[in-house]
């Protein structure tokens, strides 16, 4: 059996362009200014009495009042006989209440499901209760007494409507087809979709029936004698409620999102008397999942059974659930003449009812957190109330006005009236500065008219969730553009209180501003480096000093016994900077920032300038040419004073681990040949290898390569004698087959761990 997800949904964020912004500039030590709230901090918000408009006007709400609460966990459906009593079908028990607009509640027919999910009533004043999870439809008179009126083959009952000839239409699932029920309780089927569900059923003066589904997100528009045409197939996978207005414009409410992953055990099994458990089966589909995120724990319990979730614990099977998560959902405009219009967007919600006012005004009702918005009929939306309890379930249109909610957790009733609340508070989200900031002025927009008044006050502290280290509220400003009176703090908090004498009037709230100068923060340097380049940026980058480097390889003796190769590696060494400075660095205030970059030998103690106000690039090439060798340390200072004035300006350094400058080549000595082996024939070629040995020796850093050449041919990579280079002073021996008994030139390199290749030559003339 499947189950259709209707609520337990998840808390709403209020998707409307609010006139909101935080007006925060580049760069931060400046003024900066936060202005009324954005989408998201309105959410967060408290707001009591007070409504919220598109361009970011705050005004009073219109009055609520809770009728007296219902001895239910849900009230499902509102009906009004016309009378100065409504009927209100609630959920475990499944019963039916009369509820009197002076606030009298009384029981007036319990059945015995466990749900009465949707109410009709016909001319005569019968009523016609839809029930769950067995499909029976009651008949309860004028005078209070009830009994089965029809009972149908699906076990859900979603929404009922009657025609103006007393045909009742019932919305089913898990089979997605619609009854035509006489006045004599026979059903027949009117519509049969290949769907799951149809969840909501309107008619217009034609008497075309209008059927909301799901899991397709269809909306079907259906004739009197039973032809069915797809009116609009929404983006959304679920079309949850409808609404008809005056005019014959539809409005379509969506209710889509990701359904929790649920292990589905066996439920027990239970007597025939007893009413049977609402989920069957728990399938993964979104079609699956509605009632039972609803139901707490204690709806699902049956007399002299344990709970179902007990029931599974027996079993040795654990229910594991995820919330179900909305996605964006939506109202649509539906003109008679097909013309689809998307006029209004929550998020992370769901759309579960609509109404229509006397106004054309449409009315939405949303959950998980229970809110009521209010789209007039220019489609300018607002958010009329906030309730505490999880879901508006219902909404009821009555007169002169009047419109009725009904909730669910808690199971409540709530009238609204066309009045406007004597008194409502707006309690802003925290506003978090980042830094302990100080407080400019308080400026706002207001319009006042007479008997009406607003008041704001402020508070502070340095922790996010205010509490008893926070300041108090300030008295009320009683100026536009006031001094902000609460003491410098990284949080604020402004309240406002917006009162009526004239239940017809409303004072209008919007922009308030707030005005603060962050603390500023010094910059951070992290990770300051020196290296040994190998490979040299474009001249064009002006990252190095290029005026030290030389266009030409250095002069040396050995040049002209060097081949292309190594010319090449010569010129390559001298074009390129012999240090790599770099550093990561930002600012907390997102100053810009620059830095000066200093360095000193390690047994100096003043620091001598390298290069002053670099800007665009964490990095400097440094041409060490002309330092003498040692060990050294690098500095870096950054500084913020590009976007702060002198006296509030900071800097920071930090010095780099001590590095080597070595710009003296290694010294080959003691280079020396001989031959070793015997001659086999009269040239004496084959027996004969020629060795030659000496030693690599540099004054500051590690011999790292040895390498020969042949009468200017290919290098040759050449190890010490005990095979690792390892020290500043290396022995090398090296064995070259005998080739000829001509003069030969033989190249020596020796390379050091800075890239200084020292050079010796010699001649062997066998």
């Amino acid at each position: 059996m499947k189950i259709l997800r209707l609520c337990s949904f998840v808390v709403i964020l209020l998707v409307l362009p609010f006139f909101a912004v935080n007006s925060d500039h580049t760069y931060a030590v400046t003024t900066k200014m936060w202005t009324s709230t954005d989408q998201t901090e309105i959410a967060k918000g408290k707001l009591q009495n007070i409504s919220v408009h598109r361009n970011g006007k705050f005004t009073l709400s219109p009055e609520k009042r809770r009728i007296n609460e219902i001895s239910a966990a849900y009230v499902w459906c509102l009906v009004a006989d016309g009378t100065d009593s409504l009927f209100a079908g609630t959920g475990n028990p499944g019963s039916i209440f009369k509820v009197r607009h002076d606030g009298t509640v009384i029981e007036y027919y319990k059945t015995p499901e466990l749900h009465v999910q949707t109410l009709a009533i016909d001319t005569a004043g019968n009523i016609f209760a839809g029930t769950l999870p067995h499909g029976r439809i009651y008949k309860i008179t004028s005078e209070g007494k009830g009994e089965v009126f029809c009972e149908l083959p699906d076990p859900y009952i979603w929404d009922m409507i009657a025609d103006k000839n007393g045909n009742l239409y019932a919305a089913t699932g898990d089979n997605g087809v619609i009854y035509k029920i006489s006045d004599r309780g026979i059903p027949s089927v009117f519509f049969d979709s290949p769907f799951s569900n149809i969840l909501d059923l309107v008619i217009d003066n034609d008497a075309n029936i209008y059927a909301a589904c799901e899991p397709e997100g269809l909306i079907y528009k259906i004739t009197p004698d039973g032809r069915a045409s797809v009116l609009y197939d929404a983006e959304e996978d679920e079309i949850h409620c409808l609404a008809i207005d005056k005019n014959g414009v539809l409005y379509a409410g969506t209710s889509s999102g990701t359904p929790p992953a649920l292990h589905a055990p066996t439920p027990p099994v239970l007597p025939e008397v007893l009413l049977p458990l609402l989920m069957e089966e728990f399938p993964g589909e979104p079609s699956d999942v509605w009632l039972d995120y609803i139901l707490s724990d204690n709806d699902l319990e049956v007399s002299d059974q344990a709970s179902m979730k007990d029931a599974y614990a027996e079993n040795g099977n654990g229910i594991e659930e995820r919330p179900v998560m909305p996605e964006m959902n939506s109202v649509y405009r539906i003109d008679k003449d097909g013309r689809v219009k998307e006029i209004f967007v929550v998020k992370d919600s769901f759309i579960l009812c609509l109404a229509v006012d006397d106004n054309n005004d449409v009315l939405v009702g949303t959950g998980n957190r229970a809110k009521l918005f209010k789209i007039t009929s220019n489609e300018e939306p607002s958010l009329l109330h906030d309730f505490s309890e999880s879901q508006i379930l219902d909404i009821l249109s009555y007169k002169d006005g009047v419109k009725y909610m009904a909730t669910g957790n808690n199971a409540n009733i709530y009238q609204l009236s066309g009045a406007y609340s004597n008194e409502g508070i707006y309690e802003s989200a925290v506003h978090d500065t980042s830094y302990i900031s100080s407080w400019g002025c308080i400026s706002w927009k207001e319009k006042i008219p007479s008997q009406t008044n607003i008041l704001l006050s402020t508070r502070s502290g340095n922790n996010k969730k205010p509490d008893n280290t926070w300041s108090n509220w300030t008295s009320e400003y009683q100026q536009n553009g006031g001094k902000i009176q609460s003491p410098p703090a990284r949080f604020i908090q402004y309240r406002t209180t917006l009162t009526t004498d004239n239940s017809k009037t409303t004072p209008a709230l919007g922009n308030v501003s707030i005005a603060y100068l962050p603390q500023n923060q010094s910059p951070i340097i992290r990770n300051v480096e020196v290296t040994t380049p190998r490979h040299l940026p474009g001249d064009a980058s002006g990252n190095y000093n290029d005026s030290d480097i030389k266009k030409k390889a250095p002069s040396s003796p050995d040049n002209v016994y060097l081949g292309d190769i190594q010319r090449n590696v010569y010129e390559h060494v001298a074009h390129e900077p012999k240090k790599l400075i770099s550093w990561e660095a930002d600012d907390p205030n997102n100053d810009r920032m620059e830095f000066d970059l200093e360095y000193k030998s390690v047994d100096e103690n003043k620091w001598k300038e390298l290069k002053r106000n670099v800007k665009e690039e964490n990095e400097f090439y440094w041409n060490t040419n002309r330092i003498p060798d040692g060990y050294y340390q690098a500095k870096v200072i950054a500084s913020d004073d590009l976007d702060n004035p002198l006296e509030l300006a900071l800097r920071e350094e930090v010095e780099s681990d001590t590095f080597l400058i070595d710009n003296t080549r290694p010294v080959i000595s003691n280079l020396k040949t001989d031959i070793e082996g015997d001659s086999t024939d009269s040239h004496g070629s084959s027996g004969y290898s020629i060795i030659v040995s000496g030693i690599a020796k540099d004054e500051m850093c590690n011999i790292t390569d040895i390498q020969y050449s042949i009468n200017s041919g290919e290098w040759q990579t050449a190890f010490p004698e005990d095979k690792i280079f390892d020290s500043t002073e290396e022995t090398f021996l090296l064995k070259i087959p005998y080739i000829s008994p001509d003069e030969h030139t033989i190249v020596v390199n020796a390379i050091d761990h800075e890239g200084n290749i020292g050079s010796s030559r010699i001649v062997f003339n066998p």
